[in-house]
């Protein structure tokens, strides 16, 4: 038996179809039966020469021929899996392990296998990713009945479709580098995937698992930024994508405990959106109460167990237009590390904000916040992680000549080195976190700018609102000081004293313009560097408009980083 090999040669890239489903237009295009493919995926539609396969050979035949033969690196191309020429998303290699793995067997010919591999594809759109309909794929759902090669064929090509669609999860589909520049954003540098550990992976959960929904869920949440700050927009934007097919919740009075009808099917099906699904049945009963003060808690309303009209207003609160700021904010969080750290600071710019986190099992938490002052558009903050090290007790600082030309006209060496005391630029403490940018956070004595709305005031470092509060929050976790040991070093005289930090804590300063609650409720932020229009060009969504205007700030001799 042999197998005809077709030429390697790939036909022309075909024109691109790009959705963003319900983030221009409103309309959500996933439907049973699509395969995900990005836009930046080759499909070649040529006749792949599987039909010289013996007709009658079982799948797993097939299988091992097509994986086998000299043409299956062309055969998996084929399939959607370059982002470029030279960046593979996913390889031959990757998928023979896939079935090695399963001892040759085919993974996707039981229906529900199949069903449930091609829903999580077209639900990529909750991961802000475009779904594009594969008819090849489409072709098999309504095809029981196909030969065993075409059968073969599609099973591995689904494989590869799933695989593919887990590296897209965590892999950014924008430069941070190429947008901004290494100066303003440093994206993490993940270590390289192990596709062929991811697809051994996958086969595991697929033999573990109770069903392929399980399975294909897990493997999608690996692969997934592991963040709460992602998972929490993801949900944000699975719900605003699901309220656009569904009405409103339209039911004139109240709902009680031991009511019943069809209002109360209703509520229950609407209530599925909110990943509160209950059982099916037509009675207001106790379980039901308890799902409706479940929503209330995470609402922020009394919680009565009736929907009320509070309860319904929230029900069908809707934020469609922050469908486009929910995704370019995904993608942001895909430049983040895998990891932020058990204790990290975490620096919002356009939230003006700062926070100590503890981050565990449980979640992750604030143990302190403090709202701070960050770097005018021309003295941007730059978007980095690096680690705390040193506290500073009363510092000197020598101020830079950018700053010196800016504030004096030209260099002032006899002003250019303040010692500790009331004028220094640098208040009482400063945190250190060694950078080639020389940013870092400190005190001030120019305590104004923390009362005003628009704080992107200072030349590019972190000015802390609570710089005493915070030095205790750190050191009390770090070196073991109470409040009193910090009140004696930051009250005293005015004498510098270096603290090595006894556990050194990592620092992100980062650049999210949304954010959302595990309610799914979106809050968003000034885009206080008009950094979303690029992105938002990078993605092919409709720009954004910058929604701030830099604050006019006076030069002052006081004015510090």
């Amino acid at each position: 038996m042999t197998l005809d090999t077709p030429t390697a040669e790939l036909p022309p890239r075909a024109p691109r179809r790009r959705w963003w489903i319900a983030g221009i237009g409103g309309a959500a295009l996933a439907a049973a039966g699509a395969v995900f493919v990005t836009s930046d995926v080759r499909v070649a539609d040529v006749e792949m020469p599987w039909t010289s396969l013996v007709r009658d050979a079982g799948i797993a035949d097939a299988l091992a021929l097509q994986l086998s033969a000299d043409s299956a690196a062309a055969v998996i191309q084929s399939a959607a899996l370059t982002v470029d020429a030279v960046s593979p998303l996913v390889s031959a290699a990757a998928v023979r392990a896939f079935y090695d793995a399963r001892d040759g067997a085919p993974a996707w010919t039981a229906p529900a296998d199949r069903d449930a591999a091609i829903r999580l594809l077209s639900r990529a759109d909750r991961d802000g990713l475009p779904v594009v309909m594969s008819p090849e794929i489409t072709d098999l759902a309504a095809q029981a009945a196909a030969p065993d090669s075409l059968r073969a064929r599609l099973d591995a090509r689904l494989t590869a479709a799933v695989l593919a669609f887990g590296e897209r999860l965590r892999t950014p589909r924008a430069d941070a580098l190429a947008l901004y520049g290494a100066n303003a954003w440093e994206p993490a540098v993940h270590a390289p995937a192990n596709l062929a550990d991811d697809a051994r992976d996958l086969a595991a959960d697929l033999d573990a698992a109770d069903d392929a929904t399980s399975a294909l869920g897990a493997f999608a949440d690996r692969h997934r930024p592991g963040h709460a700050g992602y998972a929490n927009l993801r949900r944000a934007l699975a719900r605003e994508i699901d309220l656009a097919a569904a009405p409103d919740l339209t039911i004139a009075d109240d709902l009680t405990p031991g009511d019943s009808g069809a209002a109360v099917q209703t509520l229950r099906a609407r209530l599925a959106i909110e990943d509160a699904a209950t059982p099916a049945r037509g009675t207001y009963d106790d379980a039901l109460a308890t799902t409706v003060r479940d929503f209330q808690t995470a609402q922020g309303l009394p919680e009565t167990g009736r929907t009320d009209a509070a309860t319904r207003a929230a029900l069908n609160r809707r934020q469609p237009n922050a469908i486009p700021a929910i995704v370019l904010n995904m993608e942001r969080w895909r430049w983040m590390p895998d990891s932020l750290g058990a204790l990290h600071v975490f620096v919002n710019i356009p939230e003006y904000r700062l926070a100590l986190r503890e981050t565990d099992a449980d979640g992750t938490r604030d143990l302190f916040s403090s709202v701070v002052v960050v770097g005018q558009p021309s003295w941007a903050t730059p978007v980095f992680s690096d680690t705390m090290e040193t506290v500073v007790f009363n510092p000197t600082w020598t101020m830079p000549a950018s700053i010196q030309r800016e504030s004096y006209g030209r260099l002032r060496p006899d002003r250019a080195v303040r010692p500790p005391g009331p004028g220094n630029a640098l208040g009482r403490v400063k945190f250190l976190f060694p950078n080639r940018h020389a940013v870092y956070f400190h005190d001030t004595p120019s305590k104004w700018g923390f009362s005003v709305e628009r704080r992107a005031l200072s030349h590019g470092c972190v000015r802390v609102g609570s710089p005493r509060d915070f030095a205790e929050a750190v050191l009390s976790r770090t070196n073991r000081w109470d409040a009193a040991r910090v009140d004696s070093v930051i009250t005293g005289p005015w004498t510098t004293r270096d603290v090595a930090l006894a556990h050194k804590i990592p620092v992100h300063i980062a650049y999210f313009t949304a954010s959302a609650d595990a309610a799914g409720r979106v809050t968003t932020f000034p885009d206080v560097y008009s950094r979303d229009p690029r992105l938002a060009d990078a993605l092919g969504l409709t720009p954004a408009t910058p929604t701030i205007v830099a604050a006019t700030v006076t030069n002052n001799p006081l004015q510090n980083g």
